[in-house]
């Protein structure tokens, strides 16, 4: 008989826990267990089990951030990470995506999704990401953030980008403070990430 999939849940609201302990318990070839509410049980958990997937919500009460907080249970071996989270910024989307996670799920998603989630990344299949999240279109940009975007990606400074758009390096940074705030990102190496991974750097301008 094959064994279960082995799964951790690092979740800190109460009745989501349990609602999805039960839930994919019920499932036959699936098995929690172990449960965490915190990013430091839920590591220390993860460490000691090594199940085969970790389902982390990634807005945890003691996490330093969505990144850092990916990257730490990513680098649990043998075990894929899977996010579930109501977090559905594309923005953050990427950003976790780059960290290594084998898949990133809303909480809307029901019960059947997820357990499905847990197959096809265990069978291979990763990224597996939540369909409202891959059919988002990126917000809408003007030409002029289209070109900062580029040449953000294409890895030059304020001073360069502002002696190319004559214009000084602080109204270029006040410029991307703008673009930062409009896809909810925290930093400019965040900004430059999400702009890499968007594409913008293979553009002309």
């Amino acid at each position: 008989m094959q064994s279960r999939i082995s799964i951790v849940l690092v979740e800190d609201h109460e009745a989501t826990l349990k609602g999805l302990k039960s839930e994919l318990s019920a499932e036959a070839d699936l098995e929690v267990v172990g449960i965490a509410s915190t990013s430091e049980e839920g590591l220390q958990l993860s460490r000691s089990l090594k199940p085969n997937i970790i389902l982390l919500d990634l807005h945890l009460p003691d996490s330093a951030g969505p990144k850092s907080l990916s990257e730490s249970f990513c680098a649990i071996e043998n075990s894929k990470v899977i996010v579930f989270t109501g977090d559905d910024r594309e923005a953050i989307l990427q950003i976790v995506l780059q960290t290594g996670v084998s898949g990133y799920l809303l909480k809307s998603e029901p019960i059947a999704r997820i357990a499905s989630a847990v197959r096809e990344v265990m069978s291979g299949h990763a990224p597996v990401i939540s369909t409202e999240l891959v059919v988002t279109k990126h917000p809408k940009m003007t030409n002029t953030e289209q070109h900062l975007l580029t040449l953000l990606a294409r890895g030059m400074k304020y001073q360069e980008i502002g002696a190319l758009r004559a214009t000084s390096p602080e109204t270029v940074r006040k410029q991307v403070e703008a673009l930062l705030d409009k896809l909810g990102l925290e930093s400019r190496e965040s900004l430059i990430a999400w702009a890499v991974d968007s594409g913008y750097g293979k553009l002309g301008g």
